[in-house]
């Protein structure tokens, strides 16, 4: 403890001691305490955590500075360090930079490649390229006074070696431009790559061209190259055989057919050169198939002029035997001799229908083309004169065809019956021809009883024949159908109405058609005569049936007893009757009625009642005399007054 205590007084002391006298301060003349740094421990050893701040000296340690032992720039005497670079960092340069070290450099690093980008680009050479990756020393060779800023910024004075060693292509023997960058891109990592010489516009390369190395057309020297075509490729032009260029006397301006982007394929533009425009089996064909003999010049530009041999040698059908014109465009065409497409419509006779689907032999025969009729007989005679269903010889049928054929086909035939007299409608649309023709075609009647005379004859029910009936069958009968027949007896002087309609025609013309009565008493007569309630015979009933009967049913009558004779429906009879005995008690003359009957009707009674009438008088006719409508006082009270 006792040295303990003295070290720390000799601390104190010294460090009292120093910083009031700095003149013996080892440091110099500083404004620290050594406390600030120092430790008891040692008086080498220093604090981890200085309590001491750089940037108190207006000298801020960046970068490497931080790292960077402070003995490697300051003496013992930390007072006369100085800020400036030259005083720690020898001048490389030996001043012809100036003195100002950071106009380059940076604390962060010595060699600071970006720094030295900008700063060349401030200069006017930008680094790009190889040129970003090249230590200074590759472009600034010696240690010369100004050797930095009087270095050229020309490519060739650098590069004058690459220019005259270089022998793919030689550029001395070439005469090429001593400007690099004409040719070759400043930003390229090396000599050889992104050579981006053009071409100048009179030879621009384009297509195969580019592909190519320069050596291929500079084989010897590059300036004065020719620029024609023929000039490089006139071995390949001699060796052409299909076709023969030489021997054909082509042109040697190659690019009239040929193109950049490939010797073959060649591109010949016939319409432009000739006027002949190649289209189908032209485009295809090979030149010599055309200019035999490597014939340019005179050819015929008509197709008999090159197919004369076909057109001779054609024997289906045979072009020559049938004078067929030498226009060959009339029936074939350039994509291909075969099939012809010959144009019939441009004829007299256009083909439709089966003709448009046959050889032209079928019609042609023997290879006759000229002067053939166009009526169809002409062809179809045969046809014609062997048809037997119908024979149309033996009917003396038109030789029209088309009056019944179309072109169709010959069958079936489409005779339109309704150009005729006599149009088709309901059955006879689906009969056969011989049904009605069977004597032949001229001279058929039109009228229905000539056809169907056996049917008339023959029907029963009713009896045609018998009942007279008339022979214009159509009358009753339609198209449709024999039976069902629709004789419209409104048309007659008696309509059929309820009942009526649903008789049979036997059920009233059993005794025959003609002659039927029409009042209701010539059918009915039997039912007049065997009605017992009432006896209509006996009462006298007028024969007149409609006058009580309707035709919708024969009990159903509608005889109006109150309106003809005297009130029992209504008024004070009404429900008073059971039968019509009970009036009329003789049932054989309905004429006869009898009032006083009834029980109301006591002779006594009626007498009192009837007192002062005059004429009174106690029988039923003096009963209806004076109540006629049935009223008990109407006509009494009359004759009192």
């Amino acid at each position: 403890m006792r040295w303990a205590a003295v070290i720390l007084i000799v601390v104190v002391w010294v460090s009292n001691g120093f910083s009031q006298n700095n003149s013996n301060n080892p440091h110099g003349k500083i404004k620290w305490d050594c406390i600030n740094c120092h430790t008891t421990d040692s008086w080498t050893t220093l604090k981890k955590q200085m309590d001491f701040d750089h940037d108190d000296t207006r000298f801020s340690l960046e970068g490497v500075h931080q790292t960077t032992d402070c003995m490697s720039c300051h003496t013992l005497k930390f007072a006369d360090a100085t800020r400036a670079c030259l005083d720690c960092h020898t001048d490389a340069h030996e001043g012809n930079l100036g003195m100002y070290c950071q106009n380059c450099h940076t604390p962060q690093s010595w060699n600071d490649p970006q720094n030295m980008l900008q700063i060349h680009a401030e200069r006017g050479f930008p680094l790009s390229g190889a040129h970003a990756i090249s230590d200074c020393q590759s472009c600034h060779t010696t240690e010369l006074f100004n050797e930095f800023s009087g270095t050229a910024n020309s490519c060739f004075t650098c590069h004058m070696d690459d220019f005259t060693q270089t022998e793919n292509p030689d550029h001395q023997s070439a005469a090429f431009s001593m400007q690099c960058e004409t040719c070759h891109l400043p930003a390229a990592i090396n000599w050889q790559q992104s050579v981006r010489y053009e071409h100048p516009p009179q030879f621009a390369i384009n297509g195969a061209h580019r592909s190519l190395d320069c050596a291929e057309c500079h084989s010897e020297t590059f300036a004065g190259t020719p620029d024609m075509c023929f000039d490089c490729h006139s071995e390949a032009f001699r060796s052409v055989e299909m076709p023969d260029h030489a021997a054909m006397g082509f042109p040697t301006e190659c690019a009239v057919c040929h193109s950049e982007n490939g010797w073959q394929g060649a591109a010949f533009d016939h319409v432009q050169a000739s006027g002949f425009e190649l289209n189908g089996a032209h485009a295809i064909a090979q030149c010599v198939d055309c200019h035999a003999d490597n014939q340019l010049a005179g050819l015929p530009r008509d197709c008999f002029g090159c197919h004369e041999t076909e057109f001779q040698e054609a024997l289906e059908p045979n072009h020559v035997a049938n004078n067929f014109p030498m226009e060959c465009q009339n029936c074939h065409v350039e994509v291909a001799w075969q099939p012809a497409t010959f144009d019939h419509d441009l004829t007299d006779f256009p083909l439709s229908g089966a003709h448009a689907t046959i050889q032209c032999a079928d019609c042609h025969e023997n290879g006759e083309f000229i002067a053939l009729q166009t009526d169809c007989y002409a062809c179809h005679q045969i046809d014609f004169e062997n048809a037997n269903e119908p024979d149309h010889v033996a009917n003396n049928f038109s030789v029209v065809c088309t009056d019944c054929h179309t072109d169709l086909a010959w069958e079936p035939a489409t005779f339109d019956h309704n150009a005729t007299d006599f149009p088709l409608t309901g059955a006879h649309v689906s009969v056969n021809c011989i049904d009605c023709h069977s004597a032949g075609y001229t001279g058929t009647p039109t009228a229905c009883f000539a056809c169907h005379e056996t049917d008339f004859q023959n029907t029963t029910n009713p009896n045609h024949v018998a009942a007279g009936f008339p022979l214009e069958c159509e009358v009753c009968h339609t198209t449709t159908e024999w039976q069902s027949a629709t004789y419209d007896h409104d048309q007659t002087g008696y309509p059929l109405t309820g009942a009526h309609n649903l008789l049979t025609c036997n059920d009233c013309h059993s005794g025959g058609y003609s002659g039927t009565p029409t009042v209701c008493v010539g059918c009915h007569l039997d039912d007049y005569q065997g009605t017992t309630d009432p006896d209509h015979a006996a009462a006298g009933f007028p024969t007149e049936c409609e006058t009580c009967h309707n035709t919708t049913r024969w009990d159903q009558t509608n005889w109006n007893h109150d309106q003809l004779y005297f009130p029992i429906y209504s008024g004070e009879h009404r429900n008073e009757w059971n039968t019509c005995a009970d009036c009329h008690v003789d049932q054989n003359n309905f004429a006869v009625f009898e009032c006083i009957f009834c029980h109301e009707h006591r002779q006594s009674k009626m007498d009192d009642e009837h007192d002062g009438v005059t004429g009174y008088v106690y029988e039923s006719g003096a009963c209806y005399a004076c109540h006629p409508d049935g009223r008990e006082r109407m006509r009494l009270e009359r004759i009192r007054q």
